[in-house]
C-alpha cells in the first residue's frame, strides 16, 4: 500500500495493523458523513421521526416469537431483567445454550447491569431427577430454574444466533478489546498476536467467545494452556457483548439506525412471546444510549463441583452478594477466580478483556 512513496526503505505493516487502520478510517469516514450531513438533514429527520420509529415498532412485530413460561410483561419505564441466550440456532426446545447472560436494563436510571453464568453451572433438573448442566434444560423451564435455584428473578428472554452475533460485530465496524498477552486457540481460530489493544471484526470476535482451549504466550515465549479458560471465556463472552454495545451506542438512536437494527433482529434474534413490540423499540433505544461508566458487570462466583471438577456449583459463600447487588441494580462486587493451583496457571493473565 505504500509502494508509491519515495522513501527507499519503506516500513513493514502486518495484516492486523492494517486491518485495525481501516477500521478506525472507516469509522471517522462515517463520522465526518454525518456530521457534514447534519444540517441538511435535521429538518428531514424531525419531521419524520415520529413516521420512522413508529415504522421501527410496526416491524418489530414480525421478530421471531416463542412461548417461554415465566416470562411477563413491565411497565414501561420500570427496570427489566432479560435471560440473554447465544445459540446456534432458533430458540427452541431443547436446543442448547452456548452464551447465557442476565441483564438488567433499569431506563429511568440509565443503568445496566450485566451477570454472566457459565454454561458449565450444574443445577436441579426440573421436575426432579439428578443434576443437569444448565445449558441443557429446555427453553420451557429455564426461566423457572434460573428464578427458583439462582435468585434471580427474569421478565423476558432473548436469543441471539451465532451467526447474529459474527454479524452484529460487523454491522458495528468491529470492536476494540484489550488483552494482556498474546492469545490463540487453534480449535476456535482465535489468533491475537500482540499484546494490548486489538480491533476485532465478526470472525475474530466469535473465535475469541467461542474459545475453549485458550492458550497464552508467557514471558519466556512458550504456550501455555490456560486452566481457567472454561470461566476465563464467559468473561470474554461479556465484554466483547459490552464492547458491542459501547459500538452501537456511537451510532446512535436515530430513527434511520434503529430501523437499521430492526432489520438485523428479524434475521437474528428471538424473543419470549411476552415482549411487545414497543417494549423492543423502548429496550432498544434505552440499551443503545447507555453511557458506559453505568454498566457494571461481573460473573456469577461458583466453585468446582464436588461430583465432577470440569462442571461448576454455585459459590454459596460469595454468590449471594453478587446476587443481591444485581437484583437491587447496584454495581456488583468483584468476585475472584477459582484458585486452579499455581503451579498450572499461566503466567500470564492474559484472558483479562476490556475495552479500549
Amino acid at each position: 500500500m505504500f509502494e508509491h512513496l519515495d522513501d527507499p526503505a519503506p516500513p513493514q505493516f502486518g495484516d492486523r495493523f492494517r486491518q485495525v487502520v481501516v477500521r478506525r478510517a472507516h469509522r471517522r469516514r462515517r463520522h465526518r458523513r454525518l456530521m457534514a450531513g447534519a444540517g441538511v438533514a435535521l429538518a428531514s429527520v424531525v419531521v419524520g421521526a415520529g413516521a420512522l420509529y413508529g415504522r421501527a415498532a410496526w416491524r418489530a412485530r414480525d421478530v421471531a416469537r416463542v412461548e417461554v413460561a415465566g416470562t411477563g410483561e413491565v411497565a414501561a419505564g420500570e427496570p427489566v431483567t432479560v435471560l440473554v441466550l447465544g445459540t446456534d440456532g432458533r430458540l427452541a426446545a431443547g436446543r442448547t445454550a452456548d452464551v447465557l447472560m442476565l441483564a438488567r436494563l433499569d431506563p429511568g436510571a440509565g443503568a445496566l447491569t450485566v451477570l454472566s453464568l457459565p454454561r458449565d453451572l450444574m443445577v436441579d433438573a426440573p421436575g426432579g431427577g439428578g443434576p443437569v448442566v444448565v445449558n441443557r434444560v429446555g427453553t420451557g423451564d429455564l426461566v423457572g430454574v434460573i428464578e427458583s435455584q439462582i435468585g434471580v428473578p427474569v421478565d423476558h428472554v432473548v436469543q441471539v444466533d451465532i451467526d447474529g452475533f459474527r454479524s452484529l460485530i460487523d454491522r458495528v465496524g468491529g470492536v476494540d478489546i484489550r488483552v494482556d498477552a498474546p492469545l490463540r486457540d487453534t480449535a476456535s481460530g482465535l489468533h491475537v498476536e500482540a499484546a494490548g489493544c486489538v480491533s476485532l471484526d465478526g470472525e475474530d470476535a466469535l473465535a475469541l467467545v467461542r474459545s475453549r482451549r485458550l492458550e497464552v504466550l508467557d514471558d519466556s515465549g512458550t504456550w501455555v494452556r490456560d486452566p481457567l479458560a472454561d470461566l476465563r471465556r464467559i468473561e470474554n463472552q461479556r465484554q466483547v457483548a459490552l464492547a458491542a454495545l459501547d459500538a452501537l451506542a456511537e451510532g446512535g438512536t436515530d430513527p434511520v439506525t434503529l430501523n437499521g437494527h430492526i432489520d438485523w433482529a428479524l434475521d437474528h434474534v428471538t424473543v419470549d412471546a411476552t415482549l411487545g413490540t414497543d417494549d423492543m423499540v423502548r429496550l432498544a433505544r434505552a440499551a443503545a444510549a447507555l453511557d458506559p461508566s453505568a454498566v457494571s458487570e461481573a460473573s456469577l462466583p461458583v466453585v468446582p463441583h464436588p461430583a465432577d471438577p470440569n462442571r461448576f456449583a454455585l459459590d454459596t459463600e460469595r454468590a449471594p452478594e453478587v446476587l443481591t447487588a444485581f437484583t437491587a441494580g447496584r454495581a456488583l462486587p468483584a468476585a475472584p477466580a477459582i484458585d486452579a493451583g499455581s503451579a498450572s496457571r499461566p503466567l500470564v493473565d492474559a484472558a483479562t478483556v476490556a475495552g479500549c
